[in-house]
């Protein structure tokens, strides 16, 4: 259990932990290419381990360094001795669901991925219990389109994938859902031996993560173009070994942020692009609408803020449409803006390691928050601190959602008592030493058994 204290002062200089969606793909991209990549400054957590072990289960040999992953391919995909366990993480089941129809038989097999004679086999996912309620629905169907067969039981891992060659060239897969689906065909197509078009229907939401992992495929010499709302890829490409430097995550970066902004501060996170083309860089933007003040350079941003200046954060509307992992950190940002604060646009943020909504209302209402919960985001009204009111500590549930964890431990830090808070182990999928992160500028928290 995690107790969280009320901390009056920030300070000093921290690094944002490495990018778990540039981990993820950079790690599976290594494993399809023929030849050694070196992933430097990876993140070493839970859910990119998973990514990490299931390549080395796929074929894949790995050395493990300090500050970089050596993985060595033959640019084919074995058929795996035994089940895949994915553990908790939903990147690695999306993406390999699509890629593991590509595996070969014979080790030895030196032809395409789409020869014809190579012998039928199987691989099966599964995970945890959060894993196995995640909805797959429609990535099996859109796979079913390229004739490929997955079974499963309500469309819920465990997952059992039929090797076979890609047939057709379209690919139609609604948008609105979950971005990991369109990445994980975006991952599949490059091995068809006809040119492919993924036609997104309906309304696209968290397109940032396909930006990602358009730039992380480029990096390892696979192509993709957008064409109004739909992707192309050319036919028979080749993934090629690469050296790759995994920068920052702005997602794990948000919870330093935010307390920057809400607490009395002096502090400066390094590893931080200016110029990234991750989605949940947006939370520059939302603290600033909201009246933040803080610097950003090309590599890392600085927050100076007092307590005792005249400044108050204001309550804005979020469409969270693209950055769905955003919501826990505005959710509390939220408590503490004068006027309301609405998150919209965020239905597919119930179907992330929990429902999310959910759990913000549940959780955040224990301490007091003034929270209502809608079909597709949150109506937060600021507490009225001028007069005294602020959250009150209590003990939370965080339904082994390391984003939730994060985001209750700054509520904690601000909040009036102590805040306990269950289940903080899983804080390691995203930001294994966030803990030691954040008292080491300060926070008054710690671990008990």
């Amino acid at each position: 259990m995690l107790l969280v204290n009320p901390t009056k002062k920030i300070s000093g200089t921290v690094y944002a932990p490495p990018s778990k969606s540039y981990t993820h793909r950079a790690v599976i991209c290594a494993g399809l290419s023929k030849g050694t990549s070196k992933i430097v400054r990876p993140l070493n957590s839970q859910d990119c381990i998973s990514s990490l072990t299931s390549m080395e289960a796929l074929g894949s040999k790995i050395d493990l360094k300090s500050d970089k992953w050596i993985i060595e391919s033959e640019g084919i995909l074995k058929v795996p001795k035994n089940v895949i366990d994915i553990g908790n993480s939903g990147t690695t089941l999306r993406i390999l669901t699509s890629l593991v129809s590509q595996v070969k038989s014979n080790s030895n097999t030196k032809t395409s991925h789409n020869d014809k004679n190579d012998k039928k086999s199987i691989v099966i996912l599964n995970g945890d219990n959060s894993i196995r309620k995640r909805p797959m629905g429609p990535l099996i169907d859109a796979l079913s389109q390229l004739n490929i067969e997955v079974l499963s039981n309500d469309n819920k891992a465990p997952l059992v994938i039929k090797s076979s060659e890609i047939a057709g060239n379209t690919v139609k897969i609604r948008g609105d859902m979950s971005s990991q689906f369109i990445s994980s065909l975006m991952m599949l197509l490059p091995f068809n031996s006809q040119d492919s078009k993924i036609l997104i229907e309906g309304d696209l939401k968290s397109e940032p993560y396909l930006d990602v992992t358009i730039d992380v495929l480029d990096k390892f010499g696979v192509n993709i173009k957008k064409e109004n709302n739909n992707y192309l890829i050319d036919a028979n490409q080749t993934y090629k070994a690469t050296d790759y430097i995994v920068e920052g995550d702005y997602s794990s970066a948000s919870y330093l942020i935010a307390m920057g902004v809400l607490l009395d501060s002096d502090i400066t996170i390094k590893n931080l692009f200016k110029h990234s083309k991750q989605g949940d860089k947006e939370i520059l933007s939302i603290v600033k609408r909201m009246g933040a003040n803080l610097e950003v350079k090309e590599d890392e941003v600085i927050i100076k803020n007092s307590t005792n200046s005249k400044f108050k954060l204001k309550g804005i509307d979020i469409d969270v449409k693209n950055t769905p992992d955003l919501v826990p950190t505005i959710a509390v940002l939220g408590c503490f803006a004068e006027g309301t604060t609405t998150i919209y646009n965020g239905e597919h943020v119930r179907i992330k390691e929990c429902d999310r909504l959910m759990a913000c209302t549940k959780e955040l209402t224990k301490m007091g928050a003034k929270i209502e919960e809608k079909p597709d985001g949150l109506i937060i009204k600021g507490l009225d601190l001028e007069n005294g009111e602020t959250l009150k500590g209590a003990e939370l549930e965080t339904y082994h959602d390391h984003r939730l964890i994060m985001a209750f431990t700054m509520a904690g830090m601000l909040a009036q008592g102590q805040t306990k808070i269950k289940g903080e182990e899983a804080v390691s999928i995203s930001f294994p030493n966030f803990v030691d992160v954040i008292k080491s500028i300060g926070a008054n928290i710690e671990i008990v058994n």
